[in-house]
């Protein structure tokens, strides 16, 4: 947990520094969240700690200002421009907390951050929706001249398994869309066992906010960012993160972008997917690099790995990809990366296959054979011609054994 709270020192003094040669102004759309629900008192939330921070360390008297127009049970129709034409099943523009609003107040802000985390799914509002809403948004404000970040989605215990699939989707498409601009939500405060669900430590009660701890750590992530910082260094970029069983070891590759010097790696490994020990390490290669490792002693049954990137100025973390290391287990890896879906499976021998994608109707998508490996298989199918929407993969072997996953897709 240690690893969660700690944000380098450097970071609040690199966001002193801004604050102390120019006090702007910055505004915030968004829902609950961002309005301060469970932040008791309202000075923990993570829009009252930014303006905390900007006003300690004022030198002139005048303070970079908050203009938070975030309002509860919001989805991102609200934040649309006045007169956009909204289907008629959906809420028109809020005209006192929208692009309209935001554009014409004097004098009109530096900066827009966008805080809306979950609602719109939870309403059920497509993915395609919010992420139209959101980049018309963005494209508003840049239009203007005011820097715009989006923050990704959250998760939320209330919602309902296919709903925070498509939240954890979100997130991927939102760093996708808007990249440096966007603001990572979703890592510090999301469960390690793969259900999507709030950390029960910085849940506040309700299963849908955050608490203050929760507040505390997405005040950090937007600390971290520098937002008003001309000509910062982009963060380091992931191009590629795979984990595969290859006989009985596990091997493990990635590439990168952007490294910042003195750039470290950890591979870290768990058994429950909560707790995670570091079990190698390595230095940085370069501004773009290619790494591989292999963990020769991997854990018997199923494990989780994944990648702990520290920078001089932040430390993140890549997705956890799970690894079966157990021969009756058909499908050991199943995972997305962009238009592609990444299998990895296991037979008792060699011997043919059939892969079936099936929609939540039952209607057969896709179909293809293929020769399964006794030692190990990889597969990976396009599937960039799917619609927004969650899909099944069934494989069936010529000896009978049948795996079915389920896996989303969001545009």
């Amino acid at each position: 947990m240690k690893s969660i709270f700690t944000i380098s020192l450097c970071l609040f003094i690199e966001l002193c520094a801004q604050v102390c040669f120019a006090q702007k102004k910055i505004a915030i759309l968004g829902s609950s969240t961002a309005a301060g629900t469970g932040a008791l008192p309202s000075d923990s939330s993570w829009v009252n700690r930014l303006q905390a921070i900007f006003r300690k360390n004022t030198t002139d008297g005048i303070d970079t200002s908050i203009d938070n127009r975030a309002v509860g049970g919001y989805v991102t129709y609200r934040s649309l421009p006045n007169g956009y034409p909204t289907p008629s099943d959906r809420p028109l523009p809020d005209p006192s907390a929208n692009v309209t609003y935001v554009l014409n107040s004097s004098p009109r802000p530096d900066v827009v951050i966008i805080n809306y985390p979950t609602n719109d799914i939870v309403n059920g509002y497509a993915p395609k929706e919010m992420m139209d809403n959101l980049r018309l948004m963005f494209q508003q404000f840049n239009a203007n001249g005011i820097t715009c970040y989006i923050t990704t989605s959250q998760p939320r215990n209330t919602a309902t398994d296919a709903q925070r699939t498509i939240l954890r989707q979100l997130v991927d498409s939102i760093k996708l869309n808007f990249g440096n601009y966007a603001i990572n939500f979703w890592d510090d405060i999301v469960t390690s066992d793969g259900l999507n669900m709030i950390r029960p430590e910085v849940d506040a009660g309700d299963g849908t906010h955050v608490n203050n701890l929760g507040h505390r750590l997405l005040f950090q992530r937007v600390a971290a960012k520098n937002i008003f910082s001309i000509g910062a260094p982009l963060p380091i970029t992931l191009k590629n993160w795979e984990v595969k069983l290859q006989n009985n070891s596990v091997l493990l590759n990635w590439n990168t972008a952007d490294e910042e010097p003195n750039t470290t790696f950890e591979i870290q490994r768990s058994d429950n997917g909560v707790h995670f020990q570091s079990i190698y390490q390595r230095s940085g290669a370069g501004r773009n690099a290619s790494y591989s490792w292999t963990d020769v002693s991997p854990l018997n049954g199923k494990s989780f790995y994944r990648l702990k990137i520290t920078e001089l100025s932040k430390t993140i973390y890549s997705r956890i990809i799970p690894v079966v290391n157990d021969k009756k287990q058909l499908i050991i890896s199943l995972y997305q990366d962009g238009s592609q879906l990444h299998l990895q499976l296991q037979a008792n021998s060699n011997q043919t296959a059939t892969l079936a994608i099936i929609n939540y109707s039952g209607a057969v998508l896709k179909k293809q054979s293929f020769d399964l490996k006794a030692a190990n298989t990889s597969l990976s199918v396009p599937i960039s011609e799917l619609a927004s929407g969650n899909y099944f993969i069934r494989i069936k072997t010529s000896e009978g054994q049948n795996a079915v996953k389920r896996f989303s897709v969001i545009k």
